[in-house]
C-alpha cells in the first residue's frame, strides 16, 4: 500500500498539479524503498521526462538505468522510439486474432496446428503482445517435449521477460512442474506399459462433488449410439478415489479406433453439456495399463504417458 502510495502520489503531482519537483521527490522515495517494485520502468521514465528539459544529465541517468536494467520494458522501447506503440498495435492487432486461434486448436490437443498459427504471429515481428505468444509456445513445448526442457523454456522465458505482466504465471508453472516431477520420481516404481496394441477403454475423470456421474454417462451413451453402434461399447461408472470419479468406455477393438473415439469425443460433445461446465480429464488407455492405473490411481503419470505416446501420434 505504501508503494502504491507513493506511486499515485507521485502521478498526482505530476499529471494532475503540474508540481514536477514533488512528483520527482515521490518518485524517487518508491525507487529508494522499493527497488524490486513492478513499477520502477515506469517510475524511470517518468523521472526521465521530468528532468530532459532542466538537468538533461540527470535525465540522461535515468534513461540508462531504464534501458540497461529493464531493455524490454515497453517503456523502454517509448523512450527508444516514441513512435513505438503507434507502430505496434496494427502487427499487435494481428497477433491477437492468430493468437484466438492458435489458442482454441492448443486446447483442443491439435498442436502442429497451432504451432504453425503460432510462427505466423511471431512474424508479425515483436510487439506488446509477443509475449503472449511466447509462453504460448512454451506451453505447447510443456506437451510434446519431455518435462526438463518445459522447464528450462519457461526459465528462459521469465528471464527474457522479468518485467512482463505474464511472468508471475510463467513462474506458477514452473514451480508446478517441479512439484509434479518430484511426485513423478517418488512414483518411479510405476511402470506403464508401452504396448499400445489391443483392444482400449476410454476413460473420463471429473470430480465426485461435481455429482455429474449420470449426465456423462448419459452423453456418452448417446453419443455411442450414434457414432458407434456397430462396435457394442459397454459405458461403466466407478469411483477412483475420494476425489475422483470415472467413466469407462469399454471394449473399443484398437489403438486406432480408440483414438478416433478420443477425436470424435472431443470435437462432438467435449463443448457441450455436462463437460462444458466442469474440469475433466478423458484420454485412451489399453486394458493392461488400466490396472495399473486403477490400482495406483496414478492420473498425472498416466496423463503424462498418454501425451508422451498417444498425444505426439496423434499431432
Amino acid at each position: 500500500q505504501i508503494e502504491e502510495g507513493y506511486f499515485r502520489l507521485g502521478d498526482l503531482f505530476y499529471f494532475q498539479l503540474s508540481e514536477k519537483d514533488n512528483a520527482s521527490q515521490s518518485y524517487i522515495k518508491l525507487l529508494n524503498r522499493f527497488p524490486q517494485s513492478e513499477y520502477v520502468p515506469e517510475v524511470l521514465y517518468k523521472l526521465y521526462l521530468i528532468a530532459k528539459d532542466t538537468d538533461p544529465a540527470k535525465a540522461e541517468v535515468y534513461a540508462n538505468e531504464l534501458k540497461n536494467n529493464h531493455p524490454r520494458s515497453t517503456f523502454t522501447r517509448i523512450l527508444i522510439n516514441p513512435d513505438y506503440m503507434r507502430e505496434t498495435s496494427v502487427a499487435a492487432e494481428k497477433q491477437k486474432l492468430i493468437y484466438k486461434e492458435a489458442y482454441t486448436l492448443f486446447q483442443a490437443n491439435n498442436l502442429r496446428p497451432a504451432q504453425e498459427k503460432l510462427k505466423q504471429a511471431l512474424q508479425e515481428g515483436e510487439t506488446t503482445f509477443t509475449p503472449q505468444l511466447e509462453l504460448l509456445k512454451v506451453l505447447i513445448v510443456g506437451k510434446t517435449e519431455d518435462v526438463t526442457r518445459y522447464q528450462f523454456e519457461l526459465g528462459e522465458y521469465i528471464k527474457k521477460y522479468p518485467d512482463g505482466e505474464l511472468k508471475p504465471y510463467a513462474e506458477q508453472l514452473l514451480a508446478a512442474s517441479k512439484t509434479l516431477l518430484t511426485k513423478l520420481e517418488r512414483a518411479k516404481g510405476i511402470q506403464f506399459i508401452k504396448s499400445m496394441e489391443g483392444p482400449h477403454n476410454f476413460v473420463v475423470v471429473y470430480n465426485t462433488s461435481d455429482k455429474i456421474t449420470n449426465p456423462v454417462s448419459s452423453a456418452i451413451e448417446k453419443f455411442n449410439a450414434v457414432q458407434f453402434k456397430d462396435l457394442k461399447l459397454s459405458t461403466t461408472n466407478i469411483i477412483l478415489n475420494e476425489e475422483k470419479t470415472i467413466t469407462i468406455v469399454s471394449e473399443i477393438p484398437s489403438q486406432a479406433a480408440a483414438l478416433s473415439y478420443f477425436d470424435k469425443f472431443l470435437a462432438q460433445i467435449a463443448p457441450g453439456k455436462p463437460f462444458s461446465n466442469y474440469k475433466f480429464y478423458s484420454f485412451v488407455i489399453t486394458k493392461d495399463n488400466f490396472q495399473i492405473f486403477y490400482r495406483t490411481k496414478a492420473l498425472d503419470e498416466y496423463l503424462a504417458f498418454f501425451d508422451r505416446n498417444y498425444q505426439k501420434q496423434n499431432q
